[in-house]
C-alpha cells in the first residue's frame, strides 16, 4: 500500500493504519520514542510504589546497595547515553559523507529508510530520556526502602539493550560504505517487480473518462489490486498511463477508462491508486533501483572517482537484473497487461520500459572504458543465449543484440587505441556473430 493511500474500512481499522504509517515513517518511530519515554518511566515508578520495589528487595535482586549508589548508576546511564548519541550522529555524518561521494546520495537514502536505522535512533532517544526521568525520581538521601528499584533496574536493562543495538547499528553503518555489498543488495532488489505482465493487443477506444494528475511529481507506484477493488468490474478496459518512477506534470493523464465511472467512484480513490510524490525514492521499486545501479556505475567512471572495477560490478548486477526481469518482455505492437485477469493495460511497465533508457545511459557512461564495454557486451551475449535456449521471443534476443551493437559502436568511436577497438569488436563477434546457427534448446 502506498504511503499516500488511505484505507477503506471501520474507524478502528483506519486509526490502526494511521498509527502504522506514523511508526513506519522516517521520523515516526524516533518521535514516538521521545514522547513515550517519560510516560514509561512514570509507569515503572507507579509499579514500584505498588510493590515492585518490595518484590525486588525481598528477592535480594537489587543491583544497588543504597540510594547514593542508585543515583550514581542512573547518572552514569544518562552520561553514557548522551555519549552514545553524540558518537552515533558523528559517525553517521562521517560515513554518509564518504558514502555520498562514492555511491551517491540516493543509495544513502536507501540506508536511511532501513528499519534498523530508525529503531536505533528511537532506542537511543528513548533510553536517554527514560534515564533522565529515572534520575529525577532517585533521591540520594532517601532510605533504601523508598528507592524505586524497578526504575533503576529497568534503566540498567535498557542500557544493555541500547549497547547491543548500537553495536549492530554501527556495524551496519560501516557496511554501508562497502560498495560491492550495496551494489549486490541493490541488484537483488532490482530483480523483483514492478508487476507481472503479459502481452496483449492494445485497445483502440474512445476513452470515456480521463483521470489527471492533481500535481507535478513522480509516480510512486500503481496499486492495481486496490484499483480493481474500487472499480469492482466497472470501467471496462483501464489504461494506466503513468508507470512507477515516471515524472508527470499537473494535469497530465494518469488513467484512461473505457467506461465513465465518475458517478459511482470518487476520483480521489482512483488517484490514490496512482500516488504522485515529490521525488524519486526506493519505494518506486525496480525502476528506481535499476537507475540507481546505472548512477553508481556512472559515478564510478567519472574522472573524479575513476573506479572501473565498481562499474564492472554494477554491469554484472545489471545483467542479473535483466535476466531476472526477462519474463516481462512484450513484443512490438503489443502492450503490457496486468497478469491477473483484470482489464488493465500497463504501457511502459514491461521490460523495455524498465531497461531501455537506463541501459542507454549505461552505454553513454561506459563507452569511455573498453574493459567496461567488453564486460557488458559479454553480459548481453550470455543473457541472449539463455533467452534463446528458453524459447523466448526472437525480438527480445534482437533487442539485446541491438544494445550490444550500439555499445560496441559507441565504444569503438571514442577509443583512440587500435588494440582496444579490436578487443571490443572481438567481444561482440565472439558473443553474437560466431554462432549464427544458434538453435533453441541447444547449449
Amino acid at each position: 500500500m502506498s504511503k499516500l493511500q488511505f484505507p477503506d474500512g471501520p474507524y478502528l481499522g483506519r486509526l490502526g493504519w494511521i498509527a502504522h504509517r506514523i511508526v513506519a515513517s522516517y521520523w515516526g518511530l524516533p518521535l514516538l520514542a521521545v514522547f513515550s519515554s517519560w510516560p514509561a518511566a512514570l509507569l515503572i515508578l507507579h509499579l514500584d510504589r505498588e510493590g515492585l520495589s518490595d518484590t525486588i528487595r525481598n528477592a535480594d535482586l537489587s543491583i544497588v546497595a543504597n540510594a547514593d549508589a542508585a543515583q550514581q548508576v542512573v547518572t552514569s546511564a544518562v552520561a553514557i547515553n548522551a555519549a552514545f548519541l553524540t558518537l552515533y550522529f558523528s559517525l553517521t555524518l562521517l560515513v554518509l559523507t564518504v558514502a555520498s561521494s562514492n555511491l551517491g546520495v540516493r543509495l544513502v537514502d536507501r540506508w536511511l529508510d532501513k528499519g534498523l536505522v530508525r529503531v536505533s535512533l528511537a532506542g537511543l532517544a528513548f533510553t536517554l530520556l527514560f534515564s533522565l526521568g529515572a534520575l529525577g525520581a532517585v533521591d540520594a538521601d532517601a532510605p533504601f526502602e523508598e528507592l524505586p528499584l524497578g526504575l533503576v533496574t529497568t534503566t540498567v536493562f535498557l542500557q544493555g539493550v541500547n549497547v547491543a543495538m548500537l553495536t549492530i547499528a554501527l556495524h551496519d553503518l560501516g557496511r554501508t560504505i562497502f560498495v560491492d555489498r550495496s551494489i549486490a543488495n541493490l541488484g537483488e532488489d532490482a530483480k523483483a517487480g514492478p508487476v507481472s505482465v503479459e502481452a496483449r493487443d492494445p485497445a483502440d477506444l474512445d476513452w470515456a473518462q480521463r483521470v489527471c494528475s492533481p500535481r507535478e511529481g513522480y509516480v510512486e507506484g500503481n496499486n492495481l489490486d486496490r484499483l480493481a477493488k474500487h472499480l469492482d468490474g466497472r470501467g471496462g478496459i483501464v489504461r494506466v498511463c503513468a508507470a512507477p518512477g515516471q515524472h508527470v506534470l499537473e494535469g497530465e493523464t494518469l488513467l484512461l477508462l473505457e467506461q465513465d465511472v465518475s458517478g459511482s467512484v470518487d476520483e480521489g480513490k482512483l488517484l490514490g491508486c496512482v500516488p504522485v510524490g515529490d521525488f524519486r525514492s526506493d519505494g518506486q521499486g525496480a525502476v528506481f533501483r535499476i537507475r540507481l545501479l546505472v548512477e553508481i556505475a556512472a559515478r564510478a567512471l567519472s574522472p573524479a572517482v575513476n573506479d572501473f572495477y565498481t562499474a564492472l560490478t554494477a554491469a554484472d548486477r545489471l545483467g542479473a537484473a535483466v535476466l531476472g526481469q526477462r519474463k516481462n518482455w512484450v513484443d512490438q505492437g503489443q502492450v503490457a497487461a496486468y497478469r491477473n485477469g483484470t482489464l488493465f493495460e500497463l504501457p511502459g511497465q514491461d521490460f523495455r520500459g524498465l531497461f531501455e533508457d537506463p541501459l542507454n545511459a549505461f552505454r553513454q557512461a561506459g563507452c569511455q572504458y573498453p574493459s567496461v564495454s567488453i564486460r557488458m557486451i559479454n553480459n548481453y551475449a550470455r543473457i541472449r543465449d539463455i533467452v534463446l535456449d528458453d524459447g523466448q521471443s526472437d525480438q527480445f534476443a534482437e533487442f539485446l543484440e541491438k544494445l550490444a551493437r550500439e555499445l560496441r559502436d559507441h565504444a569503438m568511436s571514442v577509443t583512440d587505441y587500435d588494440g582496444d577497438r579490436k578487443d571490443i569488436a572481438d567481444a561482440f563477434t565472439e558473443g553474437f556473430e560466431k554462432d549464427e546457427t544458434h538453435t533453441r534448446g541447444t547449449p
